[in-house]
């Protein structure tokens, strides 16, 4: 409620007061926060601007990769508040965090919060972080959260230059409670020129991503509606369900061991949640498959039954 008040894209009066007040907020749960100020340009889109993204990290036990949680807070430029896109990603770091820190866990890797400025105006923040900051040398593993619409589930997607196969291990041993998910959705996003911050991550700085979106209601999305009366909760509880989990794991897992050149095929299953195999699977199921079926069909003649 307090940071979509109005509209706050990038150099606004109300930007500025949505940075005071998620600077605050951070600060209160007691970390030490680095406004990261920087003229990102961004060649493709033809964009730049100077950037002033919030920067926050958790110190950790060991030398590993770090663990960065990402979002942006600025919204898009004209009419939209943003609640969706992407406070609703902003409150599930600083929710997640204040959790998280209330266990009074050391973790093994540090943990490193960017709140991105300038996402809007071409991926700027996360531009500026990953080729100017002297953390982002560090980083292991991101995890984004971000919007297309105000409802619905929220899906998980991967920005990788490699394989699938160690990230998607990992995210199961994470144990996320409702994960929504399948690797067809997975190819067909590497196709589509979308971007979010986590492409400047994976483009570059060779940085994978989880990053987790809803897309119900796109309507809403970068209109005056964007408003948190139009945020279904529920989506924003099932982003949650995803944070916590992983935030955990991750925090404790050897963040260099997720490179892969192998992709797996992964589905949501009943009571499984989520299953996962090697693609060279496909050929041997498809043709089970296939002889099951004719068996039916044959079977199904025989008896009269079809």
């Amino acid at each position: 409620k307090e940071i979509t008040k109005k509209p706050h894209y990038t150099g606004s009066e109300a930007h500025t007061v949505v940075r005071n007040y998620l600077v605050n907020e951070f600060e209160q749960l007691g970390l030490t926060v680095e406004i990261q100020e920087q003229v990102a340009v961004n060649k493709k889109w033809r964009a730049a601007t100077n950037t002033k993204n919030i920067l926050a990290r958790i110190k950790g036990t060991g030398t590993g990769k770090a663990l960065l949680l990402l979002s942006h807070y600025d919204s898009n430029p004209h009419s939209s508040l943003g609640a969706s896109d992407a406070g609703s990603g902003v409150v599930i770091i600083l929710e997640g965090i204040r959790a998280f820190l209330t266990e009074n866990k050391t973790p093994k890797n540090d943990i490193i919060i960017c709140i991105s400025d300038a996402e809007e105006l071409g991926l700027l923040g996360a531009n500026a972080f990953v080729n100017k900051h002297p953390w982002a040398k560090d980083v292991g593993l991101v995890l984004n959260f971000e919007a297309r619409g105000s409802g619905g589930p929220s899906y998980m997607l991967l920005e990788t230059n490699g394989g699938n196969k160690n990230l998607i291990e990992a995210f199961q041993k994470a144990n996320t409670p409702y994960p929504a998910a399948n690797s067809l959705m997975y190819s067909v996003y590497k196709m589509l020129p979308n971007n979010t911050d986590s492409t400047i991550f994976r483009e570059d700085g060779d940085i994978d991503s989880f990053f987790f979106a809803f897309i119900d209601d796109h309507f809403d999305y970068h209109t005056a509606n964007d408003n948190i009366e139009n945020l279904d909760l529920e989506t924003l509880q099932h982003q949650g369900s995803y944070l916590l989990p992983l935030l955990t794991y991750f925090a404790d897992a050897d963040l260099s061991l997720l490179k892969a050149q192998e992709d797996n095929v992964y589905v949501n299953f009943p009571f499984l949640k989520m299953i996962t195999y090697p693609f060279s699977w496909i050929l041997g199921m498809i043709l089970i498959a296939l002889t099951l079926f004719i068996g039916l069909v044959i079977y199904g003649i025989n008896q009269r039954k079809l």
